[in-house]
């Protein structure tokens, strides 16, 4: 998917190796997946000053290029493309994602009495009890827990354990009590547990396996999905896959045919001060939304062991990367006379703002920019560029997978 258009994924550990996406994380862009703001009222209070020597009041975005003047074009219209992935309603299918809304609801796995020793690749339901110098340490303890013991995680979460977790599960038997040390990352978000050696005290509930549609009760149907029979929890599968596969099919055909139309054309140079401008008000915008009031970027690169160089520099290829992406397509918006739809735009602005937690352009604008009018020409070209995405996607040919 286009970097300028989406490319913030949210990061639920973050090592040293993976500090760029934190910083990535946390920023707000007119993309269309913005995160709501919910700080702390000390950081509602940070300012410029506060997030250090990076932050200007002239951070503005460069906007008063002609996107054309920096760009080759190639072939963008009538591209050919193939999707990648099936977008089937048949029964099969159907039945299919019914396994998959029944686990999504913490419904996929029950108790299996065949099975009495974990295996490798076993689920199971454990109680466990973190030690440390001889005493359970805060946030170390759970019962009724679902294990995926091949892959370290939580059955029905999807969310990782720290290595080593799940390695003294292995060989036990159901009803015992295991054992398994394991030692917390350097940078682990404790203080009192980083770097640190623990015992993690397991007793093993029962096996699991997964639980199918025909084995699913109507209560919790009910409680889940609001259909009280099989049938209609078909019926409601079927029609919410057909949706999603709508949405998924159009998603992966714009972002095969964005890269198409992207690959067939060169940028030759970028506007001058451009990418330099972007990263720093990236940099600014990340500050203002994530550092508590008194922190600087020096603070920040000692507290995840980095230094500006490596930030800058990784940064300043992912910027380049984007700005690449908004050049080419602004190119193209250029050349076929693609203008801003006032209608269009009023809806696009009013989901931008919603998602991004604004309750006016005012402030969403200035998201972008020292002034409003500085991140209002921003948002218009990034409108701009997505317009011209969907020009060439409706002028393409997008073949099913073969």
């Amino acid at each position: 998917m286009l970097k300028f258009l989406c490319p913030y994924d949210k990061m639920a550990h973050v090592m040293k190796k993976r500090v760029i996406a934190l910083i990535l994380a946390g920023m707000l862009l007119a993309t269309g997946c913005g995160q709501s703001k919910d700080k702390s009222s000390a950081k509602k209070e940070t300012t410029d000053q506060d997030a250090g020597s990076d932050a200007t009041d002239t951070d503005d975005p460069v906007t008063d290029y002609k996107a054309s003047d920096y760009v080759t074009l190639g072939k963008y219209k009538g591209v050919e493309v193939t999707l990648t992935k099936d977008y089937k309603d048949d029964d099969a299918a159907v039945k299919e994602y019914e396994e998959t809304l029944i686990a999504n609801a913490g419904g996929s796995y029950t108790k299996d009495e065949s099975q009495k020793t974990v295996r490798k690749d076993s689920i199971v339901n454990v109680d466990y009890k973190g030690i440390k110098d001889g005493e359970a340490f805060e946030g170390g303890t759970a019962t009724d827990v679902t294990i995926d013991v091949k892959n370290n995680k939580d059955a029905t979460q999807g969310t990782g354990y720290i290595d080593g977790f799940t390695d003294g599960l292995v060989g036990a038997k159901v009803g015992e009590t295991v054992n398994s040390k394991v030692t917390f990352p350097e940078n682990y978000s404790s203080e009192k547990l980083a770097g640190q050696e623990v015992t993690f005290q397991f007793k093993v509930n029962y096996i699991c396996r997964k639980i199918t549609a025909d084995e699913v009760t109507t209560d919790f149907l009910k409680k889940n999905f609001s259909v009280d029979s099989k049938q209609a929890f078909y019926d409601y599968a079927k029609k919410k896959l057909q949706q999603e596969n709508k949405t998924n099919k159009a998603q992966e055909a714009w972002s095969l045919v964005a890269n198409a139309v992207e690959a067939n054309a060169k940028v030759n140079s970028y506007p001058d001060g451009l990418i330099d401008k972007r990263l720093k008000n990236y940099k600014t915008q990340y500050a203002r939304q994530n550092f508590t009031k008194g922190m600087t970027w020096k603070d920040f690169y000692k507290q995840y062991n980095v230094t500006e160089d490596q930030v800058n520099k990784q940064l300043k290829a992912s910027v380049e990367d984007g700005v690449k992406q908004e050049l080419i397509f602004n190119a193209i918006a250029e050349k076929e006379g693609i203008k801003v739809n006032k209608d269009k735009y009023a809806t696009y602005l009013k989901n931008q703002m919603s998602v991004n937690g604004q309750s006016s352009e005012k402030s969403y604008y200035l998201l972008f920019g020292s002034t409003e009018q500085a991140g209002k020409e921003y948002v218009r070209k990034i409108y701009l560029a997505r317009e011209a995405i969907q020009f060439c996607v409706d002028n393409a040919t997008v073949n099913d997978k073969k």
